[in-house]
């Protein structure tokens, strides 16, 4: 310890900072403790402890570890304005700023759902609340979560993204089985299964190795194996000839050694296949008529990319889009427009702007009365933007065809298949709601000319500047 305070610096050229410095003892006598902090001058410390960023610690991070993340993400939320910004805005600073501030963790630990659940809390109030505290989720945060295409806002699902990177260390064991972290995997939980390929190894280690493993089923199906040696593919979970054994023959699988790899069954059969399975030995014929063992390694292709290789971003549209429909009115976010018309007009694609007949299906008593045209009716999105007096007198002014307005789907077709008028009519459907709401929250009332003129003088500016 004499040699590292003495030579470390001119060695190294960095100086050391003792105030900031502290050791952490393993498996030291207690006597030896005051000795060893003399020799170093710096104070104890014991694990858990924050390194770099990340909790350092021998066994799972505990509750407070994990708080720790969430208050870094709450932190953020006190210099900024909210109330000076619209709701584009807050979705803006929410998928650039708070949705990146877990990423680093991520990529090393397994995040338990209720970290999941507070950090969504804290995005999801913010971008429907800010920080006033006011104002009521408009759409379910499981769609706020989906890709722009798919119908939603963009906003990263970190239970997912979580998964995504996690996968990155179980690619490296077959990718660069020779690195640091192969090596130090390979001895700590291969042991005697050395000759098996990670998936198999040891599920009994630390709450690292398990957290990892726990993953192996979305890196089975995002993989596929070209076979050669047959010695680094698993026979019965690798995808190695287009499709899974295991999923095809599950009936069979207690009759198979369950981490056997290729070239174990293919050199000896019988072993591995004691019985008649007509099903299974069909398909292994398949397979083994076109398959030759050389003593080449398997290579691992990553299938979400075109380039075989692994990103986090890929397996994370994978996984969010699975099962999802394509959003019919997706050209929407790319009009030119400012962001919060097109917030505004997704909202009124999924129905979810606070009509009275929103008002009414959240339980909260209304009066029965288009601000607009004073009709004693129930307001909703189709009669405040299609035919409600008001509105139809916009329309014919505009000069738009009749069939354009006969409902919203109607409106939202003509935005999404036009350039000609796209930015007129954004600019008109949100004209009228700001009209609607000044009447109803400032007492403020323009005639249809007043309106026409401004939104004209605003789908201008859009239009030149946007």
């Amino acid at each position: 310890m004499r040699m590292t305070r003495c030579y470390f610096p001119q060695i190294s050229g960095v100086d050391i900072n003792w105030r900031k410095t502290a050791f952490v003892p393993f498996n030291v006598p207690d006597h030896d403790l005051p000795h060893i902090q003399s020799l170093l001058n710096c104070a104890q410390a014991t694990l858990p402890l924050m390194y770099l960023g990340l909790p350092l610690t021998h066994k799972k991070p505990n509750r407070l570890c994990f708080q720790l993340l969430i208050d870094k993400v709450n932190a953020r939320l006190a210099g900024w304005q909210s109330p000076l910004l619209s709701r584009a805005g807050r979705l803006v600073l929410t998928s650039s700023v708070l949705s990146s501030i877990p990423i680093f963790f991520m990529s090393v630990f397994q995040l338990p759902i209720w970290v999941i659940k507070a950090i969504d809390r804290t995005r999801r109030n913010f971008i429907w609340q800010g920080r006033s505290g006011k104002g009521q989720p408009l759409l379910a945060w499981s769609r706020v979560c989906l890709p722009k295409s798919l119908g939603g806002f963009g906003i990263t699902d970190i239970k997912l993204q979580n998964i995504s990177l996690l996968l990155r260390w179980l690619w490296r064991l077959y990718s660069q089985p020779s690195s640091m972290w192969g090596s130090l995997a390979r001895q700590l939980f291969a042991k005697r299964n050395a000759t098996i390929p990670p998936l198999g190894w040891n599920s009994n280690g630390s709450f690292f190795w398990k957290q990892i493993l726990a993953l192996r089923h979305y890196f089975q199906l995002s993989t596929t194996f070209e076979i050669h040696s047959g010695a680094n593919t698993l026979f019965w979970y690798d995808n190695w000839g287009h499709t899974n054994l295991f999923f095809f023959h599950s009936n069979c699988a207690p009759l198979v050694r369950r981490f056997a790899t290729v070239r174990q069954v293919f050199t000896n059969w019988f072993q591995f296949v004691p019985a008649p399975m007509p099903p299974l030995i069909d398909d292994l014929h398949r397979r083994v008529s076109v398959h030759t063992l050389t003593r080449a390694p398997d290579k691992i292709r990553w299938k979400w990319r075109n380039d075989g290789h692994y990103s986090a971003s890929s397996i994370y549209r994978a996984l969010i889009s699975a099962g999802k429909v394509k959003f019919i009115y997706s050209n929407l976010w790319h009009l030119k427009v400012p962001p919060t018309i097109r917030v505004f007009l997704v909202l009124l694609a999924h129905d979810r702007l606070l009509t009275q007949q929103q008002l009414l299906r959240r339980h909260i008593n209304v009066q029965h009365l288009c601000h607009l045209c004073q009709q004693s009716i129930l307001e909703t999105a189709e009669h405040l933007f299609c035919t409600c007096p008001f509105s139809v007198e916009i329309w014919t002014r505009l000069g738009l065809p009749s069939t354009a307005v006969q409902g919203i789907p109607s409106i939202l077709h003509f935005l999404c298949s036009t350039d000609r008028l796209s930015v007129t009519v954004a600019t008109a459907l949100w004209s009228l709601w700001i009209e609607r709401n000044n009447r109803i929250f400032r007492n403020e009332r323009r005639n249809v000319q007043a309106v026409q003129d401004w939104l004209v003088q605003q789908a201008a500016l859009f239009f030149k500047f946007c």
